[in-house]
């Protein structure tokens, strides 16, 4: 009788775990290069196009890298040097990003559909990028800027991996950041939301430590419709 019903026992499905909490989910926070959009391309030729104009090579595959998760002012400071750096600037003012390379940026697969689907779920939305405020003309370039609730770039926060953007969503929104998440592709996003003490999902890159690995928003839809259903 007992091997019976331990063999039962052995056979028996494993049940789903407690999903660490994630199921008081209260809000959903994204990154915008690398998540959103495919905008690696968009942002090496920007680059480019600024060290071409001060009489610089291409960027290396190391800075195009670097320079896709920073901020604009990191990327110069990496890729400029400090004898070019004023006209570089100058270059960049008079750079439209929004006309030449903004087309350039490709949405990810399924990206629109789950942002409509979590308005419909009811899901508060944010977005934390080291974009400037020139992320707004990309939101209403591709007409996904009524999503969010929340927009914090780097002109209102330190850009990531300082935690402070994560902390002001979390601080306008009432809630404990670990009652969020954080969906990221790179490093620094990884690093904002450990200092923040948010949950990191990790967008599209297994190499990162994360709570949760997703490979598309056609998946990142389901898993989270199961937590709020």
């Amino acid at each position: 009788m007992k091997c019976t019903e331990a063999a039962k026992q052995k056979n028996a499905p494993t049940p789903p775990p407690e999903n660490n909490g994630r199921r008081k989910l209260h809000g959903f926070v994204l990154d915008c290069d690398g998540v959103l959009f495919d905008s690696k391309a968009a942002n090496t030729a920007y680059y480019n196009h600024i060290r071409h104009a001060v009489h610089l090579p291409p960027m290396s595959m190391e800075e195009a890298t670097y320079s896709h998760m920073a901020s604009t002012e990191e990327a110069l400071e990496r890729i400029i040097p400090n004898a070019l750096k004023q006209e570089a600037i100058r270059i960049r003012k008079a750079t439209s990003y929004r006309d030449t390379f903004m087309p350039m940026m490709q949405p990810s697969p399924h990206m629109v559909t789950f942002l409509q689907n979590m308005q419909k779920l009811g899901l508060p939305l944010a977005l934390c990028t080291n974009r400037s405020d020139s992320v707004h003309e990309v939101l209403q370039h591709f007409g996904i800027d009524h999503f969010f609730a929340l927009i914090i770039t780097i002109t209102r926060a330190q850009p990531k991996p300082s935690p402070e953007g994560l902390l002001q969503i979390s601080t306008k929104w009432d809630t404990e950041p670990a009652s969020l998440a954080f969906l990221g592709d790179s490093l620094v996003d990884q690093q904002a939301a450990s200092a923040a003490g948010m949950p990191f999902w990790s967008y599209d890159n297994p190499d990162l430590k994360a709570d949760l690995h997703i490979s598309n928003f056609k998946e990142l839809n389901e898993i989270i419709k199961a937590m709020l259903m």
